[in-house]
């Protein structure tokens, strides 16, 4: 101990000697330098004295100049009085006397002492200027030192750049960061302005106009664009390196990384915000000062306050007075670090009040102490609504039970037996209780369908299962079946079923409530698939009927266009128009098929009965299919029975039924095939067979035949041509006519026989009565009249100019003066001024139609031709147009097509010329 501190001492006094030792050194160099020097001076003016003379000066100025030099001011103005004093002493009269008598040698003196004074004080500030500038010189090096450590410990990137944005030095840290190499940087390469994106070009250009103001600018974020195209964030700082000066020197800070990190963090805030969003709770963290620091959006709309607003704010701010105090003293054991749960109720700014479950978990820093809080708030508003609800429904199910259909009971799982059973046993199924504690009860009077499966059901789950429940079927003491819906809780003891309970509801109203609904969804189906096979047969109908109207359109129109182009000889002219009469007339089949299906549709078909024999028409109609069959060599056998008389029936409607049987047979009759007729009378009913020798019928489709729109082949390959609509209309005239008809075929290529059987019914004939035809053909006799119109003055109005030119032809041929119009508006201007015997006009026109014309024309007085007779020809063929037209004025109603000579024989009836 004594050692050390005798140590300390002697290191302290060494020191101590060593500074003292230095500072009389210093002393003596500062008066031996001038005391030296003057006296070298001295002696050398002595010894040079007559070399010196006229300035004995000289050498004293050189010892003052050496002094102020090598020791600063004070050795200068020591050594100029010491030279003073050994030239007033040694040289100036008297010598070796400091009384100088003579002026001049005063003013000598003088003016030594003041350039003396003067080297003295340059010296001295020369010297101190050198030590300045030593100082400066090294504290340059040092800063030089320290700057080229620091470029080259590559800790950041360091450049220098001129304003032109030509970057002259980097180290490696910063051509790491840009991704270039120092072979770019020597070839000028690394041009900053280049190396910045277009959207930081302004604020460059705004950091070099700083520069150039201020010398500095501050640290600011950027982007270079690197080598490889990519971008790097930075931080970087310039300063100029001089006044005026053209470069700059900067550090460069890699911002990658934070950058990626403040990426990462805003993701994990994002994610943290997203998942803390979708759970079902308000969320808030609060600091140790409790300042809000986060919320979730519920707990944003909870207060109607956003979260900028929120953040920052005390809790007593948010929540007020009366609710921070009454929750003070959780928040005050939360901070204390222990977590905190409670209910509590909290009013939103709607003013209604809601039921929460409060949570507060504690925060903790790495030295334990409490750095804020995470609250949960729960909204259990509609769990208390439940639990009342609950409560209360338990109430209203006991009392219910006790007058529902509901059986109450209880088991042993061990026996099966039945320890307790509702009273309601009496009521739902009829058994007294006592008979539910017999052995085996439940089971016996299960339904045997359910029997087996509930009992092993009911024993495997009560081992299993905490609670289950199943429906099966139980005979009430009267036998009824009853549906029961059984709810089972197993109580237990040591995993093992203790008891049973449970309830048995009736149910048998809902299941056959769900037993019809399954017959209601089945009658469902099966009407929509019977829809969907009607529209899928509508279809097809359309389509078929779209071919078959044009089949017969494409010849009529093919021939026309060749006749109205070219000139035939005679055959093929009298050929051409056959075929456009004959497709015509098929045409006009298919559209009188289509209006009687949508008569029978409606209901408006209607019969005119009257006395029919069936022979001659059965006959005509035979007369009618002949040339077809003649064309494919089929012979036609009719057989009549003579017994079989007169049928009251429509005689139009009759030939039509026995007119679509036949073509039926002919069509699917193959060349020199056979078509059998045979009319017979069988009791009290007449009998028609039609038979024929052709492709017959496939079984499955025997129960369609008969159906509207139905084909056995309604493909675009098939070989038969026709809508569908024949037999339809065949099955619909016979009932119509109270018969009966039905198909026979025994099944593909073996022929097909239809049959047909209408009542007799016994009628008074009057043999010299000439029986009325069932059709009237009027060709003959308008052929054999062709100026049956003759003078008869016709106005007819159609919007159709090739309508208007047909029927002008037609009854022109006839012997009319015609005036065609092709408007309503036309036809009041040509009544006024043609004065016409008749009106044939057409229905559908634009702007007015027919309906429209023929009303004006009968308010009309007689002289202005208001009683004019009027026919309506129109492509409108219903019953109910028929009727529109005849109540609004006209005398007669005409379907289109129309046969010419038909329409000459009308109008000349009407005109009263036959």
């Amino acid at each position: 101990m004594t050692s050390q501190l005798w140590r300390k001492i002697s290191v302290a006094f060494c020191t101590k000697g060593e500074e003292t030792l230095k500072g009389i050194s210093f002393l003596l160099s500062n008066y031996a330098v001038p005391l030296a020097s003057v006296v070298i001076a001295s002696v050398l003016t002595l010894m040079l004295q007559p070399l010196l003379t006229p300035t004995i000066f000289m050498l004293f100025f050189a010892a003052v100049a050496f002094s102020s030099w090598y020791g600063g001011i004070n050795s200068g103005l020591l050594t100029t009085t010491l030279s003073s004093l050994a030239v007033s002493y040694f040289f100036l009269t008297p010598v070796f006397s400091l009384y100088i008598n003579d002026t001049d040698s005063r003013i000598r003196l003088i003016l030594f002492i003041s350039v003396a004074i003067s080297i003295s004080w340059i010296n001295s500030e020369l010297l101190q200027a050198k030590k300045r500038l030593e100082i400066t010189v090294k504290q340059l090096a040092e800063s030089e030192s320290k700057f080229r450590r620091l470029k080259t410990s590559n800790i950041i990137g360091v450049i220098l750049a001129d304003m032109n944005g030509r970057i002259l030095e980097a180290n490696e840290a910063f051509l790491n960061i840009v991704g270039y190499t120092q072979e770019d940087l020597l070839t000028g390469k690394l041009l900053w302005k280049e190396m910045t994106p277009p959207e930081y070009w302004e604020q460059s250009d705004r950091m070099a106009l700083q520069i150039k103001t201020t010398g500095v600018c501050q640290p600011f974020e950027k982007q270079y664009i690197r080598k490889n195209g990519s971008r790097v964030s930075i931080l970087l700082g310039l300063a100029a390196l001089g006044n005026n000066s053209e470069q700059v020197i900067g550090f460069v800070v890699d911002l990658s990384e934070r950058k990626q990190i403040e990426e990462s963090l805003r993701q994990r805030e994002e994610q943290l915000r997203l998942i803390t969003n979708a759970l079902p709770v308000q969320i808030s963290y609060v600091d140790a000062q409790q300042r809000y620091r986060f919320n979730n959006k519920r707990y944003e709309e909870w207060f109607d306050i956003s979260t900028t607003q929120m953040y920052g704010k005390h809790l007593k701010e948010i929540l007020g007075e009366s609710m921070y105090q009454s929750i003070y003293p959780y928040i005050e054991t939360v901070l204390s670090g222990e977590q905190v749960t409670y209910e509590t109720q909290l009013h939103k700014k709607d003013g209604r009040k809601y039921h929460t479950s409060v949570t507060y978990v504690p925060q903790f820093n790495q030295q334990g102490d409490v750095e804020g809080f995470v609250a949960l708030i729960r909204d259990i508003t509609q769990e208390k609504q439940a639990e009342v609800a609950i409560k209360q429904s338990e109430e209203r199910f006991r009392q219910l039970t006790e007058k529902a259909r509901v059986i109450p009971w209880e088991a042993d799982p061990n026996t099966g037996n039945f320890t307790y059973v509702g009273p309601q046993t009496e009521e739902i199924l009829g058994y007294p209780l006592s008979d539910w504690y017999q052995n085996n009860f439940w089971p016996e009077h299960i339904h045997p369908e359910d029997q087996e499966w509930a009992v092993q059901y009911c024993r495997n789950s009560s081992l299993t299962l905490d609670n289950y429940e199943f429906e099966y079927r139980m005979f009430a003491a009267d036998g009824r079946i009853v549906w029961l819906y059984d709810i089972v809780n197993v109580l237990r003891d040591e995993n093992r079923p203790q008891l049973l309970h449970g309830f048995m509801i009736d149910i048998t109203e809902r299941k056959l409530a769900e037993q019809e609904r399954e017959k209601l969804l089945e009658r469902e189906q099966a009407a929509r698939a019977e829809a969907e096979a009607v529209n899928r047969i509508k279809d097809e109908f359309l389509a078929t009927l779209s071919h078959e109207l044009r089949t017969p359109l494409n010849a009529m129109l093919g021939w026309t266009q060749l006749l109205r182009s070219r000139t035939f000889d005679e055959s093929t002219t009298v050929r051409a128009l056959e075929t456009i009469d004959r497709n015509s007339r098929t045409l006009a089949q298919l559209i009188e098929d289509v209006l009687d299906v949508s008569r029978i549709i409606r209901g408006k078909l209607r019969l005119n009965l009257r006395p029919v024999e069936l022979v001659p028409l059965v006959e005509a109609a035979i007369d009618t299919v002949r040339p077809a069959a003649d064309a494919k060599e089929i012979s036609l056998d009719f057989q009549s029975d003579s017994a079989v008389g007169i049928v009251i029936g429509d005689a139009n409607r009759l030939q039509q039924i026995v007119w679509n049987l036949l073509s039926n047979a002919v069509k699917f009759t193959p060349k020199r095939g056979r078509v059998e007729i045979q009319l017979e009378r069988i009791n009290s009913r007449v009998q028609i067979r039609v038979s024929d020798t052709g492709n017959g019928i496939d079984p499955e489709f025997l129960p369609h035949v008969f159906e509207r729109f139905r084909q056995a082949d309604s493909s675009t390959t098939r070989s038969y041509g026709g809508l569908g609509l024949g037999l339809a209309i065949v099955r619909h005239l016979v009932e119509l006519h109270g018969g009966t008809v039905s198909v026979i075929s025994k099944g593909i290529q073996q022929g097909a026989t239809f049959i047909v059987n209408l009542p007799m019914k016994v009628v008074a004939i009057n043999y010299d009565t000439p029986q009325p035809e069932p059709s009237i053909v009027p060709d003959t006799y308008a052929n054999q009249q062709l100026s049956i119109l003759e003078g008869l003055r016709v106005l007819l109005v159609d919007d159709e100019a090739d309508a208007r030119h047909l029927l002008t032809t037609i009854l022109g041929e006839y012997g009319a003066q015609v005036m065609a119009v092709a408007s309503a508006m036309e036809a009041m201007s040509a009544l006024r001024k043609f004065h016409p015997d008749i009106l044939v006009s057409d229905i559908g026109m634009p702007e007015e139609d027919g309906y429209t014309l023929i009303r004006k024309i009968r308010t009309l007085s007689i002289e202005q031709g208001g009683r004019i007779p009027a026919v309506a020809l129109t492509a409108y063929a219903r019953t109910e147009d028929r009727t529109q037209a005849l109540l609004a004025g006209f005398q007669l109603h005409i379907p289109k097509p129309i046969n010419p000579a038909e329409l000459a024989v009308v109008v000349a009836n009407l005109a009263g010329r036959t």
